[in-house]
């Protein structure tokens, strides 16, 4: 069940709710204190001037000052509690976003990848800036509206009507922008996504001359995205300037009213100005609250999306296992896309004995890869089980899982580091270990035709490396560790000749090794050095069994008679 905003805010602020309490508590006195100034000015000019006490107005100038120093000292600490209070937030949220975000279905994403931690520090922003400061104050106005009752009616009526009424304003203005804000914030994040999208593919995007027409749609994104904010802004700054305009004339109204009053002897002449400074107080928390309202619903649609994310759960955590021997069944495998009709993998089982290869061979969308991602654990099936020596490979720890599997998808996907970084897995070991991973995947001495060799460094898309030689990493990657069970989509689809020589090489170790290898191939070449074969066809099983047996009979010519890797000439 998907928890509500409050839950996703009370699991960010548990255990820092004393960061709230106390922010409220030192509101208190920051508010209350704020009354030392009118108090003063009733002082002076109710007791000092017509007294023509020097010494009462050196006390009471020296009691108002540090009053003033006692407010700014607790505001200051106030906005460093929020301080701590956001820092903790972030510490105690991110790890789990960014954890979901990498077990959500990219597919299903209704956001960009960096987008949620982007949210994630839009809420922090508001938890720590103006906006919350705002809505702290805020409560404390009826406090000065009741001052202004106390000093006389009058002066409390027309301050009350002038809460009311910048109030009416502010909630008017919502009425005015919001709808325009939630209509330009979803632009946006159609913008970023395009933009993703186009730099993420940049080089078809100029090889086949579709710049223009992309850019087109891009400006065209983010022209209605600026025009509906600068509408929003410019109706946002037409509600903020009637506002000032009533603050103003509010001002000249308890001015007016005061004077009035204190000729008539109803008021003195300090309450008139006390008035003055407290109505101004009063409305300065409302005032205000227009100004950061366009930042709290950033925030609360911010934090909407960030619940989004939090929802997808994670997996339960598990004892460790002992080391699979290498054991693959399928059961009963079914698999449909959210939100498809029709399922991808159907009804699909079969197994493989620890040591065996298996070739996975067939048209186009017939669901390889997807079954590749089942049989690693990478997206959770509809339907039935995959099991590595009886254990469901969805419910294993990853961290342990990831220990004794190597994989390597059909889109390549090297990360920002060195060579030597994205071969170990980013984890911390023997340089030697590394070196035997790049050597049974026959690229060790690539790799050292490098200027700086191992430790040359990648960018996220994998320059500066070529395909072939980014398949090359990644098949060190998939067998670095000695893992039990190797999952290999189309590995030979960027190689060139010595690649696909050294990748029979590495299924010829693997084999000797008594390693489980599960590959999807489109060449029938490769397949010559497996030893069993299954065919999918409309995501269902159509052929399995012994590759001899099954490949001459789906595809005639199959060179069965050549040498299989690992067998004696």
């Amino acid at each position: 069940m998907t928890p509500t905003l409050s839950a996703v805010i009370g699991a960010g602020l548990s255990g820092y709710k004393r960061f709230l309490v106390w922010a409220a508590v030192f509101s208190v006195f920051v508010n209350t204190l704020t009354l030392g100034i009118p108090l003063y000015t009733i002082q002076v000019f109710d007791r000092v001037l017509p007294s023509g006490s020097g010494a009462t107005l050196v006390v009471l100038t020296i009691a108002v000052l540090g009053g003033i120093a006692a407010a700014n000292a607790l505001e200051e600490v106030r906005a460093r509690l929020l301080i701590s209070l956001g820092i903790q937030f972030d510490a105690q949220l991110s790890k789990q976003l960014f954890e979901r975000l990498v077990e959500r279905d990219g597919d299903a994403a209704s956001v960009t990848k960096g987008g949620a931690v982007r949210d994630l520090d839009t809420v922090r922003h508001a938890l720590t800036g103006s906006a919350i400061l705002t809505l702290f104050d805020l409560p404390w106005t009826p406090l000065f509206l009741l001052a202004c009752f106390y000093l006389h009616p009058v002066l409390g009526i027309i301050s009350l009507g002038g809460a009311l009424l910048v109030i009416g304003l502010a909630v008017l203005n919502q009425v005015l922008v919001g709808q325009r804000l939630a209509t330009s914030a979803k632009l946006t994040e159609e913008s970023y996504r395009l933009t993703e999208g186009v730099i993420g593919n940049a080089e078809t995007v100029r090889a086949m001359g579709m710049l223009p027409e992309l850019s087109k749609r891009w400006s065209d994104i983010r022209v209605q995205a600026i025009g509906m904010q600068a509408d929003a802004s410019a109706g946002n700054s037409s509600v903020s300037s009637v506002i000032k305009f009533v603050r103003y004339t509010l001002q000249v109204l308890i001015m007016g009213a005061g004077a009035w009053l204190a000729v008539g002897r109803e008021i003195s002449p300090g309450s008139l100005f006390a008035a003055s400074l407290i109505c101004t107080r009063a409305l300065m928390p409302v005032d205000q609250l227009v100004g950061v309202w366009r930042q709290i619903l950033s925030a609360l649609a911010a934090l909407g999306r960030v619940e989004e994310v939090l929802a997808v759960p994670l997996r339960p955590k598990t004892m460790e296992l002992p080391i699979p021997a290498g054991r693959l069944s399928v059961e009963a495998l079914s698999y449909t896309v959210p939100g498809a009709r029709a399922p991808t993998l159907n009804d699909i089982s079969f197994l493989v004995n620890p040591g065996e290869s298996l070739g996975i061979v067939g048209p186009s969308a017939a669901g390889k890869s997807t079954l590749a991602r089942l049989l690693v654990g990478a997206i959770k099936p509809t339907a039935g089980n995959v099991r590595l020596d009886g254990a469901d490979v969805w419910s294993w720890g990853r961290a342990q899982f990831g220990t004794f599997t190597g994989y390597v998808s059909q889109n390549i996907e090297l990360f920002e580091g060195s060579i030597a970084e994205n071969i170990a897995r980013f984890r911390t070991v023997d340089a030697a270990e590394i070196v035997a991973a790049a050597r049974l995947a026959g690229v060790h001495e690539m790799i050292l035709g490098f200027p700086k060799g191992y430790d040359t460094r990648l960018l996220a898309s994998g320059a500066p490396l070529s395909g072939g030689q980014r398949q090359r990493i990644a098949l060190a990657r998939s067998v670095f560790g000695n893992p039990k069970l190797v999952v290999l989509d189309e590995p030979n689809s960027n190689l060139d000749s010595d690649g696909e020589t050294a990748l029979h090489g590495l299924l010829a170790a693997l084999k000797a090794r008594g390693t489980t290898v599960i590959m999807i191939a489109h060449r029938p070449s490769i397949l010559v050095s497996l030893d069993k074969v299954l065919v999918l066809t409309n995501g269902a099983v159509a052929e399995f069994g012994p590759i001899a047996r099954v490949m001459p009979r789906i595809a005639p010519g199959f060179a069965t008679g050549q040498k299989r890797i690992g067998e004696s000439a």
